[in-house]
């Protein structure tokens, strides 16, 4: 699962993609790849008659950690325990040579067939839950597999970061079709849009350090669907009940996440202004 992107912290900035893309070129992993008409270092290899070597798991949580704002895998046992899952299901699929951006296509696809299961007065919302669950474990492994395959690109960061967007979208839709209210439906959209495009900005502005993490991230979303999902099929008769309440309980996180962002970007904001 990877994190989108004045003057005056406009080198900063610049520094650390230039380290990013020095580790890219290197390794060529997930999170930034190098221009829509790059591409991909594997298919180039395969061009010269070269072999890629998969990326160790050391060199997966290296860049992986420069990747993500410095963030130490090891300070979270939550955090490295996430990145063992995704290393040990993305090197089967790089040794079978499948894509990154098949991964990340699959997750929107699978988050899809979640939104159509989610049938409120059946038992069909227990399958919509496995495969949100699915589609965000498929979420992860995409920049696992690009990471370790060495096939980064511009375009599949952007590819990457559309498809998030697609699947938290599907995701609410999952709840709307279960009978949660438009209205609180929607309000937790625009919530998750403005916590990722404020993200996107404060990287963009130069603000440093902004990996921190907050209570409304992708993993979140999508526990929170998962759980909203198997409730209402555990409990067919209730659906619209259980919809209601899990979608609350996603607003009350959709909006403290936001906040614990806003105030994190505002107290890293010209830090370093003179």
């Amino acid at each position: 699962m990877r994190i989108e992107n004045a003057m005056g912290g406009y080198s900063a900035s610049k520094s650390r993609r230039a380290i990013a893309g020095h580790l890219l070129v290197e390794f060529l992993s997930v999170s930034a790849e190098q221009g829509f008409s790059m591409v991909n270092q594997r298919s180039t290899s395969k061009q010269h008659g070269m072999s890629v070597q998969p990326a160790t798991r050391e060199e997966y949580l290296s860049t992986w950690s420069t990747l993500h704002n410095g963030i130490d895998p090891s300070s979270s046992a939550l955090v490295s325990g996430w990145l063992r899952v995704v290393y040990s299901l993305s090197a089967p699929l790089v040794r079978a040579s499948v894509s990154a951006h098949t991964v990340t296509l699959t997750a929107v696809v699978v988050a899809g067939a979640a939104v159509a299961l989610s049938r409120p007065g059946t038992s069909a919302p227990l399958i919509a839950a496995l495969l949100i669950v699915i589609s965000g474990l498929l979420d992860g492994i995409d920049g696992g597999v690009a990471m370790i395959g060495r096939s980064q690109s511009q375009w599949g960061y952007l590819l990457d970061t559309v498809a998030d967007r697609c699947s938290d979208l599907l995701l609410l839709a999952s709840g709307l079709a279960l009978g949660a209210p438009m209205p609180l439906v929607v309000a937790v959209g625009v919530v998750t849009l403005l916590h990722e495009m404020a993200r996107a900005r404060a990287v963009g502005s130069g603000i440093e350090d902004v990996g921190f993490l907050t209570v409304w991230e992708r993993p979140s979303r999508v526990i929170a669907a998962a759980v909203t999902a198997t409730v209402a099929g555990a409990a067919p008769a209730a659906a619209g009940t259980s919809a209601t309440i899990g979608m609350s309980v996603t607003c009350a996180l959709a909006v403290v996440g936001f906040s614990q962002l806003m105030f994190g970007l505002h107290r890293r904001a010209d830090r370093n202004r003179p």
